[in-house]
């Protein structure tokens, strides 16, 4: 079973554009009804965190695999990333697991990746300004994929609690994005204007973008499902989609979603395969909130195998070497 850690991922050198491709190829499968994704489970050991089981497999591609994944915000006090696991790979024809690798780089490129898929079908077609409220890890690899699908962005606009993360972000990806970045006071000043507005937050207290701030023709992304927009924002929007209409309702039990469920339009793979459109006209409020999908992950850990598999030096690891 081959072993790779998360400096081997990176070392293989996989380009945003290519993982964007993928997911857009795993998407497009899930929209057409060949992949089993069930909803994931989950433990929770404290009220702020989970650790969840996310398998799925490809029927029509032969390809499936696990992640098992964790996410704990207090890590952070403890000098420990916030996103901790491992994704397994698996021979479809006999079960035998071929790989076991880390999954954080996979978990933060696909997340983001599925913003970039989801703005190609739903982002106006002039969409020049992104508000960004949230400069951590997805603040910024959403930045980097929204480019690859919407290259018209020009002018960033950017809210996040820590002054010092909001300079972080302008000194390091404004000339790595090509764009303007600006630091605004508040969620209201990023929000008004944009053409696309996304939140990459932790769980909070109470949201954080109203309805009003909403603006008509705005492409709206929840990363952290849902919480970071107040109900009438959600309730209100012209067309809702989300990734997995099954696991959105899942986390209704998790407390997502306080003020009831929108109306779905449609399922994102659902958009990607044609079956249902995306954006029809320049004013409407389409909110996307993608939970996050065990298919997304697979179908790149997959790929990442593939390429180690053609390479040598990683380490082997051995299950068994007799029967019992």
């Amino acid at each position: 079973m081959l072993y790779l850690s998360q400096e081997e991922i990176l070392d293989l050198g996989i380009g945003l554009g290519e993982v964007i491709t993928l997911i857009e190829k795993g998407l497009y499968e899930h929209g057409k009804g060949r992949v089993e994704n069930p909803p994931k489970p989950g433990i929770h050991s404290r009220s702020d965190a989970f650790i969840h089981a996310m398998p799925a497999y490809f029927e029509g591609l032969g390809i499936g695999g696990l992640k098992w994944v964790s996410g704990y915000p207090s890590n952070r006090a403890r000098g420990l990333p916030q996103i901790l696991g491992v994704m397994i790979v698996n021979d479809m024809e006999t079960g035998v697991p071929l790989a076991v690798m880390d999954c954080r780089w996979i978990t933060a490129v696909r997340t983001a990746a599925v913003t970039a898929v989801t703005a190609k079908f739903c982002a106006r077609d002039d969409s020049e300004i992104l508000g960004v409220v949230g400069c951590g890890v997805q603040g910024r690899m959403n930045l980097l994929a929204l480019k690859e699908t919407v290259p018209g962005l020009s002018r960033v606009k950017v809210f996040d609690i820590n002054r010092a993360a909001m300079e972080r972000y302008r000194d390091d990806l404004s000339e790595k994005a090509g764009v303007d970045i600006e630091i605004c006071g508040s969620v209201r000043e990023v929000a008004r204007g944009s053409d696309i507005l996304l939140t990459a937050t932790q769980r909070l207290e109470e949201p954080l973008v109203r309805d009003e701030w909403f603006e008509p023709g705005c492409l709206g992304f929840g990363i952290e499902a849902s919480r970071a927009w107040y109900g009438d924002a959600i309730l209100g929007a012209d067309k809702f989609i989300t990734d997995s209409w099954d696991q959105t309702v899942h986390y209704t039990e998790q407390g997502a979603f306080p003020d009831g469920l929108p109306e779905l339009h449609a399922e994102l793979g659902e958009v990607v395969s044609g079956s249902k459109p995306g954006r029809e006209n320049p004013r409407e409020r389409i909110l996307a909130i993608n939970i996050g999908l065990a298919l997304e992950d697979v179908i790149l850990a997959n790929r990442i195998y593939e390429i180690a598999s053609e390479g040598s030096g990683y380490q082997k690891l051995t299950l068994m070497e007799r029967d019992f």
